[in-house]
């Protein structure tokens, strides 16, 4: 006999479990002949799992429940397994089924929920958005709700009902962190600044930090509107105060920092940032020297102590290093900067995602600030 399919050993038991529950809460009129025999479409559905035709068993277990609040329970546990299991159009199939019954406000909220949440996982946000904006006019489930709302626009990249949502979750007291509101006025300022738009994109920077004041993101965007405006000292100053309150940016931003210093003063940058970097007890120092020899090789003799401190502290520059003993500085800089330029060289504090660039949401699990420093050089 074939071993039987991992589907079928975790939906008999479940069946199981659903005659067990008939017996005990009394739906026994429904599951139960009253000469004490299984209801025949439940043994119906029973055959059919063994028999691998789990759609038709789905449709028999489905025929045999009632709209009983027990039974009600049952139906969202069964609607909830196939959703984690990834078997979203049985989910969809379970909780349709529900509200295709006479059920209660309370109960008819909670199917709209459910299946909102099912066609989410199937990737038809549309569908979705439409049940969830359903659900965020009741009361009970209004915050659940409007945070898969908020979760889908920002999928979206829809910053406007982003905000718009953040805002209705305000007034409930049930926000999250400031930085987020932020944020979405950050991205909306770069979608203006990208339309030459100057005058939003600095009102939308101002709303940004009043939401988070000391904000190293909308300084960031004020620079490059500065630039815009031929304002170079004031972008080259609002640059530098971005990268000092969030030093993981200084990978990123080396290259944009020494083009608004100019040759003239390059050097005396690059001094600056060694004495910044050597007064803290984090690791900006290694990621100033990465990100000199990344994007700047030419400049990496101008603090070449500090080159060498650091690349004896890393394995595959260490020995990239003793390979060029003797050679000009240059070649060991310039062999470098080949490896790091493909290396990762952020990654998520929260998922792991890695990538060469800086996100302020991940693209791997969407968290906001959650990107670090990190250098994995790859050989090949």
């Amino acid at each position: 006999m074939p071993a039987l399919p991992l589907f079928v050993w975790i939906l008999i038991p479940l069946a199981l479990a659903i005659g067990i529950l008939a017996g005990h809460y009394g739906w026994g009129r429904r599951f139960v002949r009253r000469r004490g025999r299984m209801h025949p479409d439940y043994l119906a559905g029973l055959d059919f799992l063994i028999n691998e035709q789990p759609d038709r068993a789905l449709d028999r277990f489905l025929k045999v429940m009632d709209t009983s609040a027990d039974s009600l329970e049952t139906h969202f546990a069964l609607g909830s397994l196939y959703r984690r299991r990834g078997e979203t159009d049985r989910a969809i199939r379970v909780h349709r089924n529900l509200l295709a019954r006479g059920l209660t406000t309370e109960h008819r909220e909670q199917a709209l929920l459910a299946l909102a949440q099912d066609y989410l996982r199937a990737g038809l946000l549309d569908r979705a958005e439409d049940l969830f904006r359903q659900v965020s006019e009741g009361n009970r489930l209004r915050s659940r709700a409007l945070e898969a709302l908020r979760a889908i626009y920002e999928r979206q990249r829809d910053w406007p009902q982003a905000l718009e949502t953040y805002r209705r979750l305000e007034a409930l007291d049930l926000v999250p962190p400031r930085a987020v509101a932020a944020h979405y006025l950050c991205e909306m300022a770069a979608h203006a600044l990208e339309r030459g738009d100057l005058d939003e994109s600095r009102r939308l920077l101002r709303e940004a930090r009043r939401r988070a004041p000391a904000f190293p993101r909308a300084a960031l965007l004020r620079a490059q509107v500065a630039e815009r405006e031929g304002r170079g000292a004031l972008a080259l100053g609002l640059l530098g105060w971005a990268v000092e309150r969030a030093p993981r940016l200084l990978q990123d931003e080396l290259a944009h920092l020494l083009r608004l210093a100019g040759e003239e003063g390059r050097e005396k940058l690059l001094d600056d940032l060694v004495l910044w970097a050597e007064a803290r007890e984090g690791s900006e120092l290694k990621g100033l020297v990465y990100a000199v020899l990344a994007v700047a090789p030419d400049l990496a003799g101008r603090l070449r102590d500090a080159v060498e401190r650091v690349v004896a502290r890393e394995p595959t520059l260490h020995a990239l290093h003793l390979a060029a003993a003797g050679a000009p500085f240059g070649v060991f800089a310039a062999q470098a900067s080949a490896l790091l330029a493909r290396a990762e060289t952020h990654r998520c504090a929260d998922c792991g995602f890695t990538a060469r660039r800086f996100y302020w949401q991940c693209p791997g699990c969407q968290a906001w600030d959650s990107f670090e420093n990190c250098v994995i050089i790859k050989l090949r």
